[in-house]
């Protein structure tokens, strides 16, 4: 935790920004890194533009679906930074937040940036409380995040 409400990490790939921004925009390629295996990303709504859909929905062994209410595309930069809210829904329309053990305010930031090899990976996820970024801390956003991390260079490498 880099402050009471921020959860953040940085990698290196040794993957062109190019490869890890198609792997975040494209839901074929979504589908095959973004949950930590053994959960399975079944469908992605993606539309990488301001204002665009950002919706996943995941089967999780022994919990069955997990879906949320469709986020926004922030920021969109190719190859760069990619910012979305499940604050808001698609066109920056307000969501309600249930108050299931997921249905927390966050933004999630990605940065990718040319290096050596590959590039440099940063995600930022910042929460509207600090009980909410302590949750999802418990929840495993460094084991998940992370283990999803490297399932995307696996995926990234391969393009």
């Amino acid at each position: 935790m880099t402050n009471d409400t921020t959860l953040t990490f940085t990698r290196t790939l040794a993957a062109s920004p190019a490869a890890v921004w198609r792997c975040w925009t494209e839901p074929d390629l979504i589908r095959q890194w973004f949950a930590p295996r053994p959960v399975v990303t079944t469908e992605v709504d993606i539309d990488p533009v301001p204002g665009g859909t950002f919706r996943t929905v995941m089967e999780v062994p022994g919990h069955g679906t997990v879906a949320g209410d469709a986020g926004c595309i922030l920021v969109a930069d190719p190859a760069r930074r990619l910012v979305w809210t499940n604050a808001l829904g698609p066109q920056f329309q307000p969501n309600r937040m249930g108050d299931g053990p997921m249905d927390f305010v966050f933004s999630a930031e990605i940065q990718i940036a040319p290096a050596p090899g590959g590039c440099t990976y940063t995600a930022t996820v910042r929460h509207a409380t600090p009980q909410a970024a302590a949750a999802h801390c418990d929840m495993g956003f460094f084991d998940g995040w992370g283990t999803a991390t490297a399932q995307l260079e696996e995926v990234a490498t391969a393009l």
